[in-house]
C-alpha cells in the first residue's frame, strides 16, 4: 500500500510544529536558567543583647538625682563593632550621656547588609535614665 499524498504532507508539518515547540520550550528553559537571581535583602544592624550589659548609673548623677533621655547615633562597621558614637540630643547631663556612649561601645552587632554583603551603618538609639 502506498501512502496517500495527504498523509505524506502531514508528517513534515507535524514534525516541523513539534520541533518548533521543542525549540520554544528549550529557549524558555535557557532563559530562566540565566535569569537574574532574586535581589539580596538590605538589613539594618542588629544588637546581640547578650554581648552588652546595662550601663551602670553614674554615681555622681545618682547622687545629684539626675535623670533624662540621651539620643545617640553610633556607627557599626561591617564586622559588627561600634566604631564611632555621637550624642544627637543630650540628656542634659554629661555623666549620663558619657555612660550611655561608653556602654554602647561594648555591644556587639550583626552588621547591616546591602545586597547581601555586610556594610557599615549608622544606628540611632534613645537611652532613658530613670531613678
Amino acid at each position: 500500500m502506498t501512502p496517500s499524498t495527504s498523509s505524506t504532507s502531514l508528517i513534515p508539518t507535524r514534525l516541523t510544529r513539534s520541533v518548533a515547540l521543542l525549540a520554544l520550550a528549550a529557549g524558555c528553559m535557557a532563559a530562566s536558567a540565566h535569569a537574574a537571581p532574586a535581589r539580596a535583602a538590605n538589613t539594618h544592624a542588629i544588637v546581640n543583647l547578650t554581648s552588652c550589659a546595662k550601663p551602670a548609673y553614674p554615681a555622681e548623677a545618682r547622687a545629684a538625682h539626675q535623670a533624662g533621655t540621651v539620643k545617640l547615633a553610633f556607627l557599626v562597621d561591617a564586622s559588627g563593632d561600634v566604631v564611632d558614637t555621637k550624642v544627637k540630643k543630650s540628656s542634659g547631663h554629661v555623666a549620663l550621656d558619657d555612660a550611655a556612649r561608653n556602654a554602647i561601645k561594648l555591644c556587639k552587632f550583626s552588621a547591616a547588609t546591602a545586597k547581601g554583603k555586610p556594610v557599615e551603618s549608622w544606628v540611632d538609639i534613645a537611652y532613658v535614665w530613670k531613678l
